[in-house]
């Protein structure tokens, strides 16, 4: 038995320390352990600090920070088009009300005197609601076209932290007109900007409220003793001037392209 002391045993020891020691310092590449430590952090930091945006990183958090914004922003367009939905179902069940009222009542008096008069006290109330709805629902739809051109730019903020998912975006990343129409799937659509405002549903609330305006004027001229020839001018005038100032009026939907500077602009070739 050999004791603690053996000069063999120190031996196996002094081999067993050495051969650690040299796989602490250094592996297989000849780097050593320390070095690779050192490095590990330096490479993450690399990348969550990638794809810059005017010099500034991004940060590792800046995802869940994105997503949380476009969600918050997804629910404002939800509230916006459930209001605008309720403004356009309460305008026309009230413009509904008021013509079966008056179809009973101008059948109840044989459409005497009493029914102009009491049309020409409801409609104006009803125009004036119209009037109103078309205003909130020009509104909403500039409200929307901004929350889209935020969205777009989140988008590209998506694409700076991984630029391998743009074929998989139908929606854009560019904040300028031709995102905005990207986003509403019209990049490839044969319409303009004007046949696009004649399909919006302000475009229809105007045209309800010019024929409102042009029943009431023919309403009026007749109860003032005009002729026919005057009735049909006075309301073709009242309908065609009361569309075109509405129209005017929506044209202020695209307000948010002509007030600022696109951040990120659509490239020439890129459609």
């Amino acid at each position: 038995m050999r004791g603690p002391t053996d000069p063999a045993a120190v031996s196996r020891t002094e081999q067993h320390g050495a051969w650690k020691h040299r796989h602490d310092v250094t592996d297989d590449t000849g780097k050593s352990a320390a070095a690779k430590r050192e490095t590990a952090p330096s490479a993450g930091n690399a990348t969550a600090g990638s794809s810059p945006v005017n010099g500034q990183p991004l940060g590792p958090d800046a995802v869940p920070i994105l997503s949380t914004e476009h969600w918050s922003l997804i629910a404002s367009r939800s509230l916006l088009w459930n209001e605008a939905l309720n403004r356009t179902t309460i305008y026309l069940s009230v413009l509904s009300a008021a013509i079966v009222a008056l179809a009973l009542l101008a059948n109840a008096t044989h459409f005497g005197t009493r029914i102009t008069t009491v049309a020409l006290v409801l409609l104006p109330v009803v125009f004036f609601l119209g009037l109103a709805t078309h205003v909130r629902l020009v509104e909403i739809n500039r409200a929307e076209v901004e929350l889209v051109l935020a969205m777009n730019r989140l988008r590209h903020g998506y694409l700076r932290i991984a630029p391998a998912l743009k074929p998989y975006f139908s929606t854009s990343d560019h904040d300028d007109e031709r995102g905005l129409a990207a986003s509403y799937l019209l990049a490839h659509s044969q319409r303009g900007p004007w046949r696009q405002f004649l399909n919006s549903t302000p475009t229809v609330i105007a045209t309800v409220n010019a024929a409102v305006a042009a029943a009431i004027i023919v309403l009026a001229v007749r109860a003032a003793g005009a002729v026919t020839t005057v009735e049909v001018v006075a309301g073709t005038a009242a309908f065609g001037a009361t569309w075109a100032a509405l129209f005017v009026k929506e044209r202020q939907t695209l307000d948010p392209l002509r007030r600022t500077k696109p951040r990120f602009p659509t490239p020439p070739d890129y459609y």
